[in-house]
């Protein structure tokens, strides 16, 4: 069979690692996709005695290729925007910039060409491998890459054939594409697999190996370098086999209430919201939608389940709308894969407060760090300046639900943090800490011990709420707070 126009091209455009990394010129500005999972990284960094001044904008970055580590000031420039995960203690030592944005307004300064915005001179993205019309699909999630891959001097496409291909608007075009790097991995070996699961215990290791071997062999190798030094707990979370604590049940428990048939939902990133579906508190409900910025475990298979159904949604009815996958278990993920009840929208449509309100009966359900007795919410920061995390798409969802007709924003946290020491409701927040959303949107505040809605209510009122709420033991210093203050 001939090849086509555009086969010919891709075979063209085919490079080596190096050869993609020989791309970047000293002062360049390189960037990256949230949550971006690729092998370029290693290349650019071995050239790090040749380059001088490369802007680094990455997202979320799941490891350091070494651009972040102390004698690389002169060669690279990491900015962070939204998201810090595992680059925090970076940002702590001052070599990791962040950059305020959230998932949905990220593309504003190039969009309004302000004079802010920097030059994409090399974006670098994971996409699939083409399909029949020459389309590669960015997999896992779309968020800002359409739009940075269309203002971009060169793009760089890191092809992964193990990547699924969503519905939606989450392609780009290979005449789009000036470089492509195959990254595909094989299959994981069966010595490979066991030790992956070495250190699982025993009861969890059939789905550790089921989860392993169905997740792309990339990420599921990304683990083995640190098999023996992670965190157990760490690892059941890495591959999605971690249990709820009585903490999350009880707080799952006390959601259910709230939630009612033919709602559209959304679930923010977080230790305390990953279980909430298989905790099942959507199982006596019908007719949801999803319009959601990520999945979680679980998630997908509501609309497997008929749960959630889009009948009543104000757009794209009749399907699950996202901007990324990331978060679902790996067999909804391929589930999902191609599949016509799920669409993929870059950011700036689903992370978008217009479009969130416009949904009738929008429950956004996102976690906090603290609130305070006036209702003001922190989920950025911790014990006042630190940062720990960006907001993400929480600001756009938690205030389109509250706008929504019929809407609720829903905050949960745990009543304390770490050894039980500490509360996370407060009478007030310490100097620097960032109020990620005022108290005037402030709606319902869930912990283990209960549900405090505090729109409509005084200061006073929402004081009494939420102390009632805290944890047992801080509750009197709480009300005593309360008085000095109100």
């Amino acid at each position: 069979m001939n090849s086509t126009a555009w086969e010919d091209d891709y075979r063209r455009k085919i490079v080596s690692p190096a050869s993609a990394a020989q791309v970047i010129k000293s002062g360049d500005n390189v960037l990256f996709p949230n949550v971006y999972f690729g092998i370029l990284p290693h290349a650019i960094v071995a050239r790090r005695t040749e380059l001088r001044d490369v802007t680094i904008d990455c997202c979320a970055p799941f490891y350091d290729p070494g651009w972040f580590s102390p004698g690389m000031e002169e060669s690279f420039n990491p900015i962070i925007r939204t998201y810090l995960y595992a680059m925090r203690h970076a940002h702590d030592a001052g070599r990791a910039p962040f950059l305020p944005y959230t998932h949905g307004t990220w593309v504003k300064p190039h969009r309004d060409n302000r004079s802010t915005k920097r030059d994409i001179d090399v974006f670098i993205v994971e996409v699939s491998t083409p399909d029949e019309n020459g389309f590669c699909y960015f997999g896992r999630g779309v968020w800002e890459s359409n739009y940075f891959a269309k203002h971009a001097r060169t793009v760089i496409a890191e092809v992964d054939a193990d990547l699924v291909r969503p519905r939606g608007n989450a392609s780009i075009h290979v005449s789009e594409i000036d470089y492509v790097v195959d990254i595909t991995a094989g299959p994981l070996s069966q010595v490979e697999v066991e030790r992956l699961v070495s250190r699982i215990p025993e009861e969890k290791r059939e789905k550790a190996r089921k989860h392993v071997t169905l997740m792309e062999p990339r990420l599921s190798r990304s683990i083995l370098p640190i098999v023996d030094k992670a965190d157990v707990d760490a690892l059941e979370r890495a591959i999605h086999i971690d249990s709820p604590t009585d903490v999350m049940k009880s707080i799952a428990e006390n959601l259910k209430p709230i939630l009612r048939d033919g709602d559209a939902i959304q679930i923010g990133a977080g230790s305390h919201t990953r279980h909430l579906v298989q905790l099942g508190i959507f199982d006596d409900l019908k007719d949801l939608s999803i319009f959601s910025e990520i999945g979680c475990p679980g998630l997908g298979f509501l609309v497997q389940r008929g749960i959630a159904t889009g009948r009543y949604a104000e757009l794209h009815p009749g399907k699950a709308v996202l901007t990324s996958f990331l978060g679902m278990l790996p067999d909804e993920l391929r589930w999902a894969d191609n599949n016509p009840l799920f669409e993929l929208y870059p950011g700036e449509e689903v992370i978008n407060i217009t479009n969130i309100a416009k949904q009738n009966n929008m429950v956004a359900i996102n976690n906090a760090v603290q609130v305070d007795l006036i209702g003001q919410i922190n989920c950025e920061s911790q014990f006042g300046p630190r940062l720990i995390n960006g907001a993400g798409g929480q600001i756009e969802f938690h205030i389109g639900a509250f706008l929504s007709v019929g809407g609720r924003a829903v905050t949960i946290l745990p009543s304390t943090w770490g050894d039980g020491d500490v509360s996370t409701i407060v009478p007030y927040f310490e100097s620097g800490t960032l109020v990620s959303l005022s108290r005037y949107w402030a709606d319902y505040v869930v912990t283990e011990w209960g549900v405090a809605e505090l729109a409509g209510r005084t200061q006073r009122e929402r004081a009494q709420e939420l102390t009632r709420i805290a944890h047992p033991k801080f509750r009197g210093e709480l009300t005593e707070a309360a008085k000095d203050i109100h």
